[in-house]
């Protein structure tokens, strides 16, 4: 349990934030009110924002409460850096909103949308991330493919500030890989956004 409470605070995170988010722009799209959207004195960041926030919010108090109840039920205290443990939070839940909102504006349905975020987070967050089995016993071609689930490096940090209390020195490669990712997605994004708006 000291090992899958940690995990399945990323694994949480990512399935309620890609999901919920990836169904956001593409509901605008059924509608048809992307276009009034789009035509708005909105900027792209405002844009973003507003779709992102509330789901920002549900995934953080997800995460709390995954936290509570690990020590409520299973005495698992936080050993590191509260601060340091929120940080790594934060950017898994910018970078799983970045994701879902990127699967969002490229899809046309939200059954799409759907499967596409259940094809990108859960089979990742749960058979490639560490969270279930190890990186290390497993085929090199998925230990390379490892790379790319953004949970992989999470569960490094989370691991380690919870249950050994290392702090930023031990775990900064893993924030660098996952600010990477989310500036991508949010970057790609953005992009995508300004050259709809033309």
């Amino acid at each position: 349990s000291k090992f899958l409470v940690p995990g399945l605070i990323g694994f949480i995170i990512m399935l309620t934030a890609v999901i919920s988010t990836s169904l956001t722009v593409v509901r605008e799209k059924e509608r048809g009110t992307m276009e009034q959207i789009m035509v708005s004195p909105l900027r792209p960041i405002q844009v973003v924002l507003g779709k992102t926030l509330p789901y920002m919010a549900i995934a953080l108090v997800s995460a709390t409460a995954i936290l509570i109840l690990g020590y409520l039920l299973f005495d698992i205290q936080i050993k590191g850096s509260m601060v340091l443990l929120y940080a790594g939070i934060m950017i898994l839940i910018l970078a799983s909103l970045g994701q879902g909102l990127l699967i969002s504006s490229a899809t046309d349905s939200q059954q799409v949308a759907f499967m596409a975020s259940i094809f990108t987070t859960l089979l990742p967050s749960f058979l490639l991330s560490g969270f279930v089995f190890p990186i290390a016993s497993m085929p090199v071609v998925l230990q390379v493919l490892s790379n790319l689930a953004v949970v992989k490096y999470f569960l490094v940090v989370v691991r380690g500030v919870m249950l050994k209390g290392v702090g930023f020195e031990a775990v900064w490669e893993q924030f660098v890989f996952m600010a990477i990712f989310a500036l991508i997605t949010l970057g790609v994004l953005l992009t995508k956004f300004h050259v709809a708006r033309g």
